[in-house]
């Protein structure tokens, strides 16, 4: 997957939210990104998100090591909070970051966002937000490469 197919990707995703949000949500927004590559995607959702509503998008990161704390991550009481994250897997990552937000903020609402999906959950997640699903196989990888800090392209890797 390279990068312009990654923003139409993330251009739909974000028309997504917006229909969410002016349906569901009259609070705020708070994105928040998952480590590296999350919010890297994150970013890109972001700027198309502003391109929609006109308004500027704040994205957060969390690196989803260690305790979470009020200092870790950015104020999410009564507000609609989307977790980005580049690939969704297992759903530990995921986990945790919701384990961490709920921890310590009381959010209006919680949305899972990935840009590949390749499903295998051991959590009991599922992603309300999805680019695209993409099945892998056991000791396949899917790898989010970036350039500058900029997503760059997506590649699938077989394990020997």
């Amino acid at each position: 997957m390279d990068r312009a197919r990654m923003e139409r990707t993330l251009k739909r995703m974000a028309i997504q939210v917006w229909e969410r949000i002016n349906k569901e949500n009259e609070g705020e927004m708070v994105l928040i990104g998952l480590n590296e590559r999350g919010e890297a995607t994150a970013r890109l959702l972001g700027e198309s998100l502003e391109e929609l509503m006109g308004a500027d998008i704040a994205v957060h990161r969390y690196d989803v090591q260690g305790k979470a704390s009020k200092s870790s991550l950015p104020d999410c009481n009564d507000k609609f909070v989307l977790l980005v994250d580049d690939v969704i897997f297992s759903g530990k990552t995921m986990f945790s970051a919701l384990s961490a937000v709920c921890s310590v903020y009381d959010p209006e609402s919680i949305e899972i966002a990935a840009l590949l999906d390749r499903g295998h959950r051991k959590y009991p997640l599922r992603t309300d937000l999805m680019g695209i699903t993409v099945p892998t196989k056991p000791g396949e990888h899917i790898e989010v490469m970036l350039k500058d800090g900029s997503l760059s392209q997506a590649v699938l890797f077989k394990n020997n």
